[in-house]
């Protein structure tokens, strides 16, 4: 059974706390906001922040946070997008194409577990995101690699979008009171593995074929 990477919680170097007005001894930028967030959503979840908190964390007021972002909105967005950069998509050279996508499963929850409410809410934007986009491309490329067709690894790649937005409810049918566990989405998106591996037949590769052709990514 492959074990995802052990997750590590980067120390950031925290911005120097500055005077509220005035010429600052150094200007903020967007990744000083973003990293005084961070901590805030990782104690409180994402629900709970507000510019006022990142504010007093970095020593502002909070028109100084809104000079660089437009609103919650975009702060919200930046920060989802910091986080699934984060996500680890390093899996061994030797794993099995669907050995390799439980770990890059395991290592999404491994990272969103971090930052409440983060994961439900990249995987329900309707917005572009590179990050996700990168997450996308890895599965797509080992199910692609592994000779099924454009068309059947995105239908997989979707099916395993539902499973994982699912899991991010959080919920257990029937058994609320008993937490989940990584166990259990391991358990789950190998039963989906196995049973796409058992119904779906491989692509037949194209004569003379140079290159793998990925299709339209979602």
């Amino acid at each position: 059974m492959p074990a995802a990477s052990t997750p590590t919680t980067s120390k950031r170097q925290q911005p120097p706390k500055r005077s509220r007005g005035g010429t600052q001894p150094t200007p903020l930028s967007r990744d000083d906001i973003l990293d005084a967030a961070l901590p805030l959503v990782a104690r409180d979840g994402l629900d709970s922040l507000t510019v006022k908190a990142i504010a007093d964390a970095l020593g502002v007021s909070s028109p100084a946070v809104y000079h660089y972002i437009d609103g919650r909105d975009e702060l919200v967005d930046r920060l989802c997008e910091r986080v699934a950069r984060e996500i680890d998509l390093d899996t061994t050279c030797s794993a099995a194409w669907d050995d390799a996508i439980v770990i890059v499963l395991l290592n999404m929850h491994h990272t969103f577990s971090r930052y409440p409410g983060v994961g439900g809410r990249v995987l329900a934007t309707q917005r572009r995101s590179r990050a996700a986009d990168r997450v996308s491309d890895k599965v797509l490329d080992l199910v692609l690699t592994e000779g099924y067709s454009a068309a059947d690894a995105l239908d997989l790649l979707a099916s395993l979008h539902f499973l994982f937005g699912g899991w991010l409810l959080g919920t257990r049918p029937l058994r609320p009171a008993q937490p989940l566990q990584p166990e259990l989405l391991e358990r789950t998106a190998r039963w989906v593995l196995a049973g796409f591996a058992n119904t779906v037949a491989k692509a037949a590769p194209a004569p003379n074929a140079s290159g793998t052709d990925h299709g339209d990514h979602p």
